[in-house]
C-alpha cells in the first residue's frame, strides 16, 4: 500500500497522468476551470514555506543573487522565449501565452532539484524568492509592454500577483509555527504535486480541440522550449564549466531554465483565456525532460 501511496504522490506520475486524462477525458475541464487561481494560490502557499525570510537580512547578498536571478530568469529566457515565438507565431492569444511565461518568475522545482544535484541551496532559495518578489512589479510591466492593445486592467495583473504570490507567502508564515508546520511537512509535497496536476489537466482539457488538430503548433511550441531551456541550459553548463565552481553553476543554471508552470498556465488562463494557456501547460512537459537531461550533465 506504501508503494503505491508514493507511485500516485509522485510529482512526474501525477504530471503524466493529468497530460493523459486532459486529452482523453477533458470534459471535467470546464468545471475546473474558475478553481485554477485558488489552486494555484495552494501550491504557492505550500511551496513558499521552503523560503526563509531570514536570506533578507543580509541585503547586499540577496539584492547581488536576486539580480542574477532576474537576468537569466527573467531577461535571457524572456527575450530568448519572446523572440523565438514572434517568429513562429502570429495567433494573439498564443502570443500573449508566451508573454505571461516570460514574465513568469522561476519555478520553485529550482530548490528540490539543487538539492538533488548538490548544487548552492542558499543561492537557489535566495534567487527564487528575490525573483517572486520582483514578480509582484516586474510581470505587470512586462505583460503590458508586450501584449499591445489588450483590454485589460493593469489592476488585474498586479492583483493575481498580489493573490498567488505576496498574499501566499505572507501566509506561509503560519504554516511555519512549531505545532503546525510537523503537519505541513508531512502533505506539502502531495499539496503541491495534486494541485499542479489539477492545473495542468484543466489547461490540457481546455484545450483538448486544439491539441488534435493541429500538429504544427505542437511542433512549434516544442520548438520555443527546445530553444529557450536546453539549448541555453547546455551552452551555459560547457561555457562555464571551468570559470564558475559546481554548486553556483547548478543554481544558475537551473534559474535560467526552469520557470512555474503552474503559475504561467493560471494566470495566461485568467488573462487571455484557455487558449493562452496552452504553451504553458506543455511548458510542464519541458520542464520534467529538462530536469531529467539536467539529472544526467549533473552527475557530480
Amino acid at each position: 500500500m506504501s508503494i503505491i501511496l508514493r507511485i500516485i504522490n509522485n510529482r512526474n506520475f501525477l504530471l503524466i497522468v493529468s497530460l493523459v486524462l486532459g486529452l482523453s477525458f477533458g470534459r471535467g475541464a470546464n468545471e475546473l476551470k474558475p478553481l485554477v487561481l485558488p489552486l494555484l494560490a495552494i501550491v504557492m502557499l505550500f511551496s513558499s514555506t521552503s523560503f526563509k525570510l531570514s536570506s533578507l537580512l543580509n541585503y547586499r547578498k540577496f539584492i547581488r543573487i536576486t539580480l542574477v536571478s532576474f537576468v537569466l530568469n527573467y531577461v535571457v529566457f524572456g527575450i530568448i522565449t519572446l523572440a523565438t515565438s514572434h517568429l513562429l507565431f502570429s495567433d494573439p492569444a498564443l502570443l500573449a501565452g508566451f508573454v505571461v511565461i516570460a514574465a513568469t518568475p522561476p519555478g520553485v522545482a529550482i530548490i528540490p532539484f539543487t538539492v538533488m544535484y548538490k548544487g548552492d541551496v542558499n543561492y537557489s532559495t535566495i534567487g527564487v524568492l528575490g525573483a517572486y518578489l520582483l514578480a509582484i512589479v516586474v510581470s505587470p510591466v512586462i505583460i503590458r509592454a508586450f501584449v499591445p492593445g489588450a483590454n485589460i486592467d493593469p489592476w488585474k495583473i498586479v492583483l493575481i500577483m498580489v493573490e498567488v504570490i505576496l498574499l501566499p507567502l505572507l501566509f506561509s508564515r503560519i504554516l511555519l509555527w512549531n505545532k503546525v508546520f510537523p503537519v505541513v511537512e508531512r502533505i506539502r509535497g502531495k499539496m503541491v504535486n495534486w494541485g499542479f496536476a489539477l492545473i495542468i489537466y484543466t489547461i490540457v482539457g481546455l484545450n483538448r480541440g486544439v491539441i488534435f488538430s493541429d500538429v504544427e503548433l505542437l511542433l512549434k511550441v516544442s520548438l520555443v522550449f527546445v530553444l529557450a531551456m536546453f539549448v541555453p541550459g547546455l551552452v551555459y553548463e560547457l561555457l562555464l564549466r571551468r570559470s564558475v565552481r559546481y554548486e553556483r553553476r547548478v543554481s544558475q543554471s537551473l534559474m535560467l531554465t526552469i520557470k512555474s508552470s503552474g503559475f504561467a498556465a493560471g494566470t495566461a488562463l485568467a488573462l487571455f483565456g484557455s487558449e493562452a494557456a496552452l504553451p504553458s501547460a506543455f511548458m510542464a512537459v519541458f520542464v520534467l525532460l529538462y530536469l531529467i537531461v539536467a539529472g544526467m550533465v549533473y552527475n557530480h
